[in-house]
């Protein structure tokens, strides 16, 4: 059959179980299995417009869009669901994200949704993901996900994705490509933004082939060292691996080669952009010698210094767990 909701489309193939004990009573639960189609989904439509204090379990299944102005809120599902898709949409929108070819299985179990071996075009390039997520209230929810994403444009994901313009702000001063294996989980607030000190996670940066320029860290290591061809460096072939805790970004030690210098990299950053980084500028011709250097202060005011020593950054603990 045929179904809409606002501007989304569906064409579903299934079957539905329970149907009159789902109706009839607050305690039965609607059981089924589908195969959807559609040529577009908005899944903004679909954000919770319930009064802030009320529960998830107390909110009701909507049947068509609200006419009214849009509201903050995350998006709920219904605890007296128990439904299964197999989906594939030409186009989804979620978030200002813009998703083109997407598959996957979505289940839907007391409120909380799993979506596995989903696959969708971003930005112009395949991502895989396996994801969780499930309200808590109107206004608060937690979600899980692993994502793969193979060779995308660094500098097209920074204009185009709003959360990676946030989290990566240094990609601001970069061009290239590069691929991302990551696995995260925390909580959203009302607006469905993640909210940074509930961050849990780590993964793999892999750049094939990147150009940094006007970077302020390295434009900072340049002037400390007097060393010119420093602020423009050309990356290629990197693994950087991080881990993130309460809003702390560790990186692992890292090493990589530009204009005949070996530098090697590792320390912490805050997810509100402080900077604790350690680094060894390995020397032409093979790196064995090097200056020590200690990258303090933000990434938009970096303060480089000749040395070790540098001070810890304050965690920020998520209170709310």
């Amino acid at each position: 059959f045929l179904a809409a909701y606002g501007q989304s489309d569906f064409k579903m193939n299934g079957y539905l179980q329970n149907v009159f004990n789902y109706v009839t009573t607050k305690t039965g639960v609607l059981k089924g299995s589908f195969k959807v189609t559609s040529r577009y989904i908005n899944v903004d439509e679909f954000m919770s417009s319930t009064p802030t204090n009320k529960t998830v379990t107390e909110a009701k299944t909507e049947t068509k869009p609200q006419a009214q102005p849009a509201q903050t809120g995350v998006i709920i599902i219904p605890t007296n669901l128990n439904l299964q898709f197999i989906a594939n949409a030409q186009k989804v929108n979620f978030d200002k994200l813009n998703l083109q070819n997407a598959t996957g299985s979505l289940n839907m179990n007391k409120g909380k949704l799993t979506m596995q071996n989903t696959g969708f075009n971003l930005i112009g390039c395949n991502v895989n993901m396996n994801a969780t997520y499930q309200a808590l209230t109107t206004q608060k929810a937690n979600f899980e996900y692993a994502i793969k994403a193979t060779d995308f444009d660094i500098k097209r994901a920074y204009n185009e994705i709003e959360v990676f313009r946030k989290m990566a702000s240094a990609a601001e001063k970069a061009q290239g490509i590069v691929s991302v294996d990551y696995q995260l989980k925390g909580r959203l607030n009302g607006n469905m933004d993640p909210v940074y000190p509930s961050l849990v996670g780590g993964g793999t940066l892999s750049i094939k082939d990147v150009k940094v320029r006007g970077l302020k860290m390295f434009n900072a290591v340049s002037k400390e060292t007097n060393t010119e061809s420093i602020k423009n460096p050309d990356l290629s072939k990197v693994d950087i691996k991080t881990t993130i805790k309460n809003n702390i970004m560790t990186v692992e030690r890292f090493k990589f080669k530009f204009a005949g210098f070996r530098p090697r990299i590792e320390g912490t950053t805050s997810l509100d952009g402080k900077l604790n980084l350690k680094m060894r500028l390995g020397l032409p011709p093979f790196g064995i010698f090097g200056i020590p250097l200690t990258v303090t202060g933000t990434q938009n005011s970096p303060k480089v210094k000749v040395g070790r020593k540098t001070e810890d950054l304050e965690e920020t603990k998520d209170t709310e767990n």
